[in-house]
């Protein structure tokens, strides 16, 4: 069993070592940047409010987006070489990061209409405290918004495919994604295997989560309003690629055959209104 020590200190040394290469993950790519802007314009419109609070912000992902849309940002990571990296300078609004545990918030309660969490909460420990630390510092009709975290069950769905038999490119790369990741990064980086299972041990033991699981977790500290949405089907970029159009249709179909298609999903995000 991790204890949150085990998990921060795992999440600081894999960040620290990714901090140089980190924009050149898959989220950075232009298809998926239109996607976000899109929700973050879609927040601001919701609330019409001016301030935002990124939980775990890296180096900005959300940060950058959020610039053009609110006069108040603030973010908290825990690793000084992803905030030395954020961009606080060139912008009209009012930025600041800084070093802080996302289950003790350095803000007073009610404070800002929108909180966001961008592929981060499957790099906590337990994320209940955490919710309760957003919901703390919302404003009454605020809304939180996390994305890009593990869908569990695409995960097992991956898990549970015979490794003795041939699969399209596709599918192989998600294989390679859900099964071997920590082979990349040990290969590329250095990075020992159980530090990577160690900081993602809600995604690589635990194998992501559930709608129901985080509703049940959203509802016990507080949120009524929930929403879940699954995010980026199997191939999904191949098929912006090529025709933005068809993925569109794809996307619209997967989506009206929920539950049912829920495993063809590789993320799930969380919409909900304090």
């Amino acid at each position: 069993m991790y204890t949150k020590k085990d998990v921060v200190n795992s999440n600081i040394e894999l960040h620290t070592s990714l901090a140089d290469k980190y924009k050149e993950e898959p989220h950075y790519r232009p298809e998926n940047i239109t996607k976000i802007r899109e929700i973050i314009k879609m927040l601001k419109s919701k609330t019409g409010g001016e301030s935002l609070l990124d939980v775990g912000c890296g180096m900005g992902f959300i940060i950058d987006i959020a610039k053009e849309y609110f006069k108040v940002i603030r973010g908290i990571d825990v690793t000084p070489a992803m905030l030395e990296k954020v961009d606080v300078e060139i912008s009209q609004c009012d930025v600041k990061v800084e070093i802080a545990d996302a289950d003790n918030l350095p803000f007073e309660g009610n404070f800002f209409d929108v909180c966001t969490a961008y592929a981060f909460l499957h790099h906590l420990h337990d994320i209940q405290p955490v919710l309760k630390e957003i919901y703390r510092v919302l404003k009454r009709g605020g809304i939180f918004y996390s994305g890009l975290d593990p869908n569990n069950y695409f995960w097992d769905a991956i898990k549970n495919l015979p490794q003795n038999k041939s699969y399209s490119d596709i599918v192989v790369r998600e294989i390679n994604a859900v099964l071997h990741k920590d082979d990349e990064l040990e290969q590329q980086f250095k990075i020992k295997k159980e530090v990577l299972r160690t900081a993602e041990h809600l995604k690589h033991i635990e194998g992501g989560f559930t709608e129901d699981n985080l509703i049940e977790n959203l509802k016990s500290v507080g949120f009524s309003d929930i929403v879940i949405k699954y995010d980026w089907f199997l191939g999904e970029g191949k098929y912006i690629h090529h025709d933005n159009k068809t993925a569109d249709i794809i996307r619209s179909y997967l989506e009206e055959t929920l539950p049912l298609s829920s495993h063809l999903f590789k993320y799930i995000s969380i919409y909900a209104v304090k």
